[in-house]
């Protein structure tokens, strides 16, 4: 893109121009940090759109489980290009007709695009217990899969997938639905996609007791 290619054309005359170029390509982003940190267990990108983070988390999760690493770095990024330039409305796609993300709003209309890192450190509990890190939560269980075409739509979630998934994690982590009082959940604020969110969660929570539990959504 225009930003990669104007830095880049600063920096290759003192780098060269491979080495600049792999400043700029996501390929080598976490081998780079890796490198960087003296870091030694595996270093990969992944890129499954709207779920990379999650299953960055889920695959150091496995990664510690497995013995690969003692501590693991994962997160997401992504960076917009596009600055105060805005973007093309186009009636029935994903993004909002006046630039805001009203996730389960009356009002939701579509999502909007932005810039971001996250990243978290994990490690074993009995690990960070020991070092007496301060511990910000704790993963019982982490699983991931895909609608196959049991869906509406490429863009569009399965309910029925979705709702296995969350069931599925709610067993492996032996927690029992009506204990958890909150969901931070994906929340594009489309008109199809937050529906299709809550009927999967009505789904896998249903149980006899109504008003426990409640959703929302930093987008």
């Amino acid at each position: 893109d225009w930003l990669a290619r104007s830095l880049l054309s600063g920096r290759s005359e003192i780098l060269g121009h491979f080495e600049a170029s792999q400043l700029f390509n996501k390929d080598y982003l976490c081998t780079r940090v890796a490198y960087r940190l003296n870091l030694k267990g595996p270093a990969l990108t992944v890129q499954t759109a709207c779920s990379t983070s999650l299953v960055a988390i889920h695959l150091a999760c496995r990664a510690l489980l497995m013995g690969e690493c003692d501590i693991a770095l994962a997160g997401g990024v992504s960076i917009s290009t596009r600055g105060n330039g805005g973007y093309i409305y186009q009636e029935g796609m994903i993004l909002s007709p006046d630039g805001h993300c009203r996730a389960f709003d009356g009002r939701a209309r579509g999502t909007v695009g932005g810039s971001g890192i996250g990243v978290v450190v994990l490690k074993k509990l009995k690990n960070a217990i020991a070092d007496r890190d301060h511990i910000r939560a704790t993963v019982l269980a982490s699983v991931i899969n895909n609608d196959g075409k049991q869906n509406v739509g490429f863009n569009a979630p399965s309910v029925e997938i979705q709702a296995s998934l969350i069931k599925k994690v709610l067993y492996l982590s032996r927690v029992e639905p009506e204990s958890i009082t909150y969901i931070e959940a994906h929340g594009t604020g489309t008109v199809l996609g937050d529906p299709i969110e809550v009927e999967a969660l009505k789904h896998a929570f249903k149980t006899g007791k109504k008003g426990y539990c409640r959703i929302g959504s930093v987008k």
